[in-house]
């Protein structure tokens, strides 16, 4: 009983505060985040939206298809610390791409604060980078079988058909997921420039470096 008064009491308090709690409705299958492009993001942005959405997904997929790559590498060739590799990636990679880009993205769209642009421009300016990297998989880390590059790939149809083939499709899926971000960021940056947003961002962090001051 003391636990629904406490549960009770918070809620109370939150509605108070003005704090929203949203509800999580996304995935469908299996809701674990709170995403509604179609009814909290203006008409005009939903295009770019749902685009930054399809690269959020496309990291999914090429990170999820470098561990099944890797994986028949590691079976092929034996080196198990490719595979850990590409699991790492995948597990710090997929929560990072939402939490540092395309939530802040997603949120600066709904009109929560032009400094959350700046979030967005510069963790979405790495995760380019980094697909770009992972797309020529240089051979720094392992190798650089640990990615399915262009490099590797190349190393492999040699020695292994199948596995060689595998790194070919992760080197085009690296490559598209590379032009569809960059033609995301572009998009962006113009919206930014045009919609005031850059001299209210200016604003902010004038205001904020002097409270800072003070």
């Amino acid at each position: 009983m003391w636990i629904l008064c406490f549960f009770l009491s918070i809620c109370k308090f939150t509605l108070k505060a003005g704090i929203v709690i949203e509800a999580k409705n996304w995935p469908p299958f299996f809701p674990i985040i709170h995403h509604d492009i179609a009814n909290e993001i203006p008409v005009h942005l939903q295009r770019l939206q749902y685009v930054a959405l399809t690269t959020f997904l496309g990291i999914f997929a090429c990170l999820l298809w470098n561990i099944i790559a890797t994986t028949t590498a590691w079976i092929k060739e034996g080196d198990v610390k490719i595979w850990f590799l590409s699991i790492i990636y995948f597990i710090s990679g997929v929560p990072g791409a939402y939490v540092l880009w395309y939530r802040p993205l997603y949120r600066a769209f709904r009109n929560e604060g032009a400094m959350k642009f700046a979030w967005f421009f510069l963790f979405y300016l790495l995760h380019i980078a980094f697909c770009i990297f992972a797309a020529v998989a240089p051979p720094v880390v392992f190798r650089g079988k640990s990615l399915t590059g262009i490099l590797p790939a190349v190393d492999l149809i040699g020695k292994q058909v199948l596995v060689g083939i595998f790194y070919f499709i992760g080197f085009g899926l690296f490559c598209l997921e590379s032009v569809l971000s960059i033609w995301v960021i572009q998009q962006v940056y113009m919206y930014f420039r045009g919609s005031g947003q850059a001299a209210e961002m200016k604003r902010e962090a004038a205001r904020g470096a002097l409270r800072a001051a003070i």
